[in-house]
């Protein structure tokens, strides 16, 4: 069966940061673990890479990688993932992924997860004796990935297997599903069975959760910021990002809003003139 072919995503835009550096900053700062931030904004301290970019034989700039965990399955599977803003779709490895890249990093294991439900594209489940699925082959920049799908609980805190004390209900096809915590949705996920070595093989992250609106998606339920706002109360549909000029302070992210003590004036918004394509007046 040949993949479908999702939009393509740019890991190159404001969550990603792969950000030319001159050689001389090279320096990186141990990050801390995820801490929650005021009210009801939760915050994700954000790991650095600096990744060597050569010409004859020297590095002459850096890309710079920003990424943090998020949590998938039940009992929790913990990944790393860059926060894309550039895309519209949540990928990490799947432990039927054998190449050389999805070794590299940690890989989904789907008989692990009691949560997890395997469906095509469309969200209809995959029979039990269905000797092919449906998969999608996504473009990232000179890189590309084939996978399939799988509705399946992310969370971005780390809750226990049980006595979680945060437990809520969600609808799904008709009935409800049980999520452990507010900051916990439902979506469909790509789980990667084949990866290029360019450019996974060069970056610690596992994955990549798409933050972009859901035109960039093959289908609503993709989208993990629309699944959030859908689903879950908690949390409004935007995030916001800070980036630390000093390695020794922690970049991060905050979903929900956005950290009043990391903004220096007014905010200014601009409304969306074609959602689409992500364009703004």
């Amino acid at each position: 069966m040949s993949p479908l072919h999702a939009p393509a995503a740019s890991m190159f835009c404001l969550a990603a940061l792969w950000a030319a550096r001159p050689t001389d900053a090279l320096a990186r700062g141990k990050i801390d673990a995820d801490a929650r931030a005021p009210g009801e904004l939760l915050t994700i301290s954000l790991d650095k890479q600096y990744v060597p970019v050569m010409r004859n034989g020297r590095a002459v700039m850096y890309k710079t990688a920003y990424f943090g965990n998020i949590y998938v399955g039940t009992p929790a599977q913990p990944f790393t993932v860059v926060f894309d803003t550039g895309s519209g779709h949540f990928i990490i490895p799947s432990k039927k992924c054998e190449s050389e890249p999805c070794g590299l990093h940690r890989r989904y294991d789907r008989g692990a997860s009691s949560s997890a439900v395997d469906v095509d594209h469309d969200g209809n489940l995959v029979p039990a004796d269905a000797e092919e699925r449906d998969q999608v082959s996504v473009a990232f920049g000179t890189g590309d990935v084939v996978g399939e799908f799988a509705r399946e609980t992310t969370c971005l805190s780390l809750y226990p297997a049980s006595g979680t004390a945060s437990v809520n209900e969600v609808p799904e096809n008709g009935s409800s599903v049980t999520i452990p915590g507010a900051d916990c949705t439902r979506l469909r996920v790509v789980f990667a069975t084949e990866m290029t070595a360019e450019p996974f093989s060069d970056f610690e992250f596992d994955g990549v959760l798409g933050l972009g609106l859901e035109s960039l998606a093959l289908d609503p339920e993709f989208s993990f910021m629309g699944q959030m706002s859908r689903l879950n109360g908690f949390m409004d549909s935007s995030f916001g990002v800070f980036v630390s000029m000093d390695d020794r302070v922690p970049s991060e992210i905050t979903f929900g809003g956005y950290d009043s003590r990391r903004v220096a004036g007014e905010l200014q918004w601009m409304d969306v003139h074609k959602p689409e394509l992500q364009w703004m007046d």
